[in-house]
Parts: structure tokens; C-alpha cells; sequence
């Protein structure tokens, strides 16, 4: 894997070696089809799930995963796993425990989807019964099974104190059983998507973006690769991790990492993070002052003997633009 003390001439050679062999722009999967699987479990996680799997679908699968019907209408693509057996679609309120019975007594209609699995990306929504209930579960399965999890979790509004109380029971567990637990705060999310004007129930892009950016870096061809191995060295190490997306103007460097550092990640401070994983996605206008500047800027917030993996690629869509994907870790 190659580090930050890359020279010019070390990059062309790698972008003449990248040039020679493959189109820029061309898809090109460097893990095997249906290895990544995104699931939705909840009424939320199912629409954040269907928003981000349709900027990924060619690259991923898609499992919704709910008590209510009405959580599949909108996907032609997805598996189903319809926990409601009595077809009242009353859910399980405040019953995870409920939710994850009805989990188990279907889990067979979908363990072959989970087994052939390489990295299952997790969201959920926790305080309700569904997304606090079946999404241990679920993300218990997939690590017995071997896959890599990564559970994007959004935390209750303060001023719902009984849903409050169900996601701190559950958090620890989905943690445990996750390689990476990424905590939203779905009052900053919401915040958010004001600023954006969107919906954050609906799916908020950035959501979306970051399921994108850990789907394309680890299936697509780039410049310089990154592979699950690079995501497990970094996600191993003592401590917390977590996860960051930002977009923006290629001149603007600066304004990347200023937007990444207000993410609406829970209570998550980086500035000792030991471990990072980048990948950069920009355009063919993309140079290698881009890069760095764009890197040891973020860098910079980190722990002065942070261990850094870097990963880069080009792709047409992104001309003019850049996108910084982030995994941080050993956070005390």
C-alpha cells in the first residue's frame, strides 16, 4: 500500500501502469458479485438502505428488512425478509425482543444471501422495536457467517426518552457485533438535511454518500487500491471508530475537510484517532497536489503517529469535484 511520502513521478508511473490496462471511467469490480450487501432493517433504515443502494445497485445487493409492507412498496430490486406474520402491520413498538424471534424464525429464508457476503453495510434506526431487535441479530449472523460488518446507526431526538432508553440497551450489543459502528445523531442529521433541503427520513444524502464512497472504494478499480484487508488493519486497532464523508469543489480542499469535521456523527471527537483509512474520488482533472492537499489537511486532525492507508481513484462523474471517505480509529 503506498503512503503520503509518494512523489510525482511515483504517481504517474501508477497512473500510466492503471491507463495501460483499464478505462478510467469503466466499472470494474475488484470483489465478487454480491459480496456487498447493504441491508435496511426498520422503517428508516429500509429508506436510507433503498436511497444509497440506488447509487450503488450495480456494485451491491439489497435486503429491506421490516415488520411493515409498506417499507418494501417502493424497491423492485430488493430481498424481503417481512417480519409481520399476522399481516396486521402493527410492528413491535417497544418489543425488540419481539423483533428479533420473528428474526430468527426467518432467518433461514435469507442465510444464503448473508453467507455469500463479504461486507454487510448495516443501518438502522434504533428506539423502536425492529431496528433495536433485528438488527443485532442480523449483524450477530453475519459476523458468525465470516462477512465484515459495518452498521450505520441512528441514535433517537433527545425528547423521546423511551426510545432513548431502548437504543441504550441495544447500541452496546450492535457495537459488539459490528467491526464498525458508525453513531448518527439523527438530531444533527436533521439539522442536516435543513441545510440541504432534504428529507432526512426520506433519505439523507449524506446517508447516502458514505454508503456509496465504502461501496465504490472497496469495489471498484482505482489508482491506488484499497481492499477489506486495509479496512480490517485500520478498524482493528484499541479503541473506537468511526466514519466520514465530505464533497466539494476541487480547488477547495479546505472546505472538504471543514465539512467533514461537522458531520452529524454522535459525540465523536477524531483528533486522536491512531488509524485512517482514505480513499479519494475525484475526476480525470485530478492531480497529485490535489491529493495531498486534500489529505494532510485531514490528516492534520488526527494523532501525529496515526497509521494512514490512502486509496485513490478517478471516475468521470466526478470532474471537477472531489469526495474524501474516511475510516478513523484507535479514538479514546
Amino acid at each position: 500500500m503506498f503512503g503520503l511520502g509518494m512523489k510525482e513521478d511515483d504517481i504517474d508511473d501508477i497512473r500510466i501502469m492503471i491507463d495501460n490496462q483499464y478505462s478510467l471511467d469503466a466499472v470494474l469490480t475488484i470483489m465478487d458479485e454480491g459480496s456487498i450487501l447493504i441491508v435496511g432493517v426498520g422503517g428508516v433504515g429500509c429508506k436510507w438502505s433503498e436511497n444509497a443502494h440506488s447509487k450503488c445497485q450495480n456494485l451491491s445487493e439489497l435486503l429491506l428488512i421490516d415488520s411493515d409492507s409498506k417499507s418494501f412498496n417502493s424497491s423492485k430490486v430488493a430481498n424481503i425478509m417481512h417480519l409481520d406474520h399476522s399481516g396486521d402491520a402493527k410492528g413491535f413498538a417497544a418489543l425488540p425482543n419481539l423483533a428479533s424471534f420473528r428474526f430468527f424464525e426467518g432467518f433461514p429464508n435469507i442465510s444464503n444471501l448473508i453467507l455469500r457476503s463479504e461486507l454487510v453495510i448495516l443501518l438502522t434506526a434504533l428506539g423502536g422495536g425492529t431496528g433495536s431487535g433485528a438488527s443485532v441479530e442480523l449483524a450477530r449472523k453475519a459476523r458468525e457467517s465470516g462477512s465484515m460488518v459495518i452498521s450505520i446507526v441512528g441514535l433517537p431526538f433527545t425528547e423521546q426518552p423511551l426510545r432513548c432508553e431502548i437504543a441504550k440497551l441495544a447500541l452496546p450489543e450492535l457495537e459488539k457485533n459490528s467491526d464498525l459502528c458508525v453513531r448518527v445523531s439523527l438530531e444533527r442529521l436533521a439539522w442536516h438535511a435543513r441545510e440541504s433541503k432534504s428529507d432526512w427520513i426520506s433519505g439523507s444524502r449524506w446517508i447516502s454518500d458514505l454508503v456509496e464512497g465504502i461501496v465504490t472504494t472497496l469495489a471498484k478499480v482505482g489508482k491506488l487500491n484499497l481492499d477489506l484487508m486495509d479496512l480490517r488493519t485500520i478498524v482493528d486497532k484499541p479503541g473506537e471508530s468511526t466514519m466520514i464523508v465530505a464533497n466539494g469543489d476541487i480547488f477547495n480542499p479546505s472546505k472538504i475537510v471543514l465539512s467533514a469535521t461537522k458531520s452529524p456523527l454522535f459525540e465523536v471527537e477524531i483528533s486522536g484517532a491512531k488509524g485512517c483509512l482514505i480513499q479519494v474520488e475525484g475526476g480525470p482533472d485530478m492531480t497529485l497536489s490535489h491529493l495531498n492537499e486534500l489529505t494532510e489537511e485531514f490528516i492534520s486532525l488526527l494523532d501525529d503517529d496515526c497509521q494512514v492507508i490512502l486509496g485513490a481513484r478517478a471516475s468521470n462523474e466526478m470532474s471537477g469535484k472531489l469526495r474524501l471517505v474516511a475510516v478513523v480509529s484507535g479514538i479514546n
